[in-house]
């Protein structure tokens, strides 16, 4: 989930490398589980490799960990992604402790760290006022996160960001794309509007208006009628897209015998592929 808070208001104002040292050690928490029974709303948002680790280490599909209300959908910042269910606090937390741990999401591995992303790729920062332990020890932000093969991780991490950020652009573009169609429409005379009812095939469309009680005023009333088909066209690519992403690079399993990373890169390239044909 994006935000956009001020850093300075947030961070310690510092931006650290996976190697450095950064005061976020907890001991194991000490027995503390205050981040996984708060409301989070729908902000532990997924990644493809959150649902890899996350079914493998569950053993549940994505179907079930979604009709189980493991996870839900939700709009995050115009798109629609998996987030844990956080209403009730996390459903994988067990007796105050997590039955997922070695398996549990980026970002719970991240917290009280967070990202920030720039044009070379992201750096961490270290959230402050969020965790409630206090005293915290210095550890690398690598022994932090303690996910094999960092490098690799980051890769995809950077990947599926800038994939996120080409999703927006598109689903932004299609509509935009519409609402200039749909005014098109609205403006242009009625001779140049018969001629393209004529050109898109549409001409027993307009035959269909005037019989329907329009005769005197049929031009105006299929502008209106067109226009809105163009807009709710526009709506229905955009959920494709997003049903697309959903499906391809979420819904459909991976194997665990194989390398996530080259499956996912292979799924990614086959997603732009689909969802550059929308416009």
């Amino acid at each position: 989930m994006l935000r956009y808070e001020d850093l300075d208001k947030i961070s310690d104002g510092r931006l650290y490398q996976i190697d450095d040292k950064v005061k976020a050690g907890t001991d194991g928490c000490a027995g503390c589980s205050k981040c996984c029974e708060s409301d989070m709303g729908n902000t532990i948002v997924l990644t493809p490799y959150d649902i890899f680790s996350m079914t493998c280490g569950s053993g549940k599909t994505f179907d079930e960990l979604l009709t189980n209300f493991y996870i839900e959908l939700s709009m995050v910042d115009g798109l629609v992604l998996p987030n844990l269910k956080m209403d009730k606090g996390c459903q994988f937390l067990k007796d105050g402790r997590c039955s997922i741990h070695s398996f549990r999401p980026g970002i719970c591995r991240l917290f009280p760290l967070g990202r920030i992303y720039n044009e070379k790729g992201f750096d961490y920062i270290l959230q402050t006022g969020e965790c409630p332990v206090k005293d915290k020890s210095e550890v690398t932000v690598r022994e932090w996160l303690g996910i094999d093969d960092i490098t690799r991780n980051d890769a995809f991490i950077n990947k599926w960001h800038r994939f996120l950020i080409f999703e927006r652009k598109k689903v932004s573009l299609i509509r935009e794309m519409a609402e200039h169609e749909a005014k098109r429409i609205l403006d242009i005379s009625e001779s140049d509007l018969e001629t393209y009812a004529g050109i898109i095939k549409e001409t027993d469309a307009l035959e269909q208006i005037k019989e329907a009680g329009h005769e005197g005023d049929y031009i105006s009333a299929y502008r209106k009628d067109k226009a809105e088909r163009i807009r709710q066209q526009a709506e229905t690519d955009v959920k494709e897209v997003m049903k697309t992403v959903l499906r391809m690079m979420y819904m459909e399993g991976y194997d665990f015998e194989s390398d996530f990373y080259a499956q996912f890169d292979e799924r990614l390239k086959k997603c732009f592929g689909v969802i550059r044909k929308y416009n």
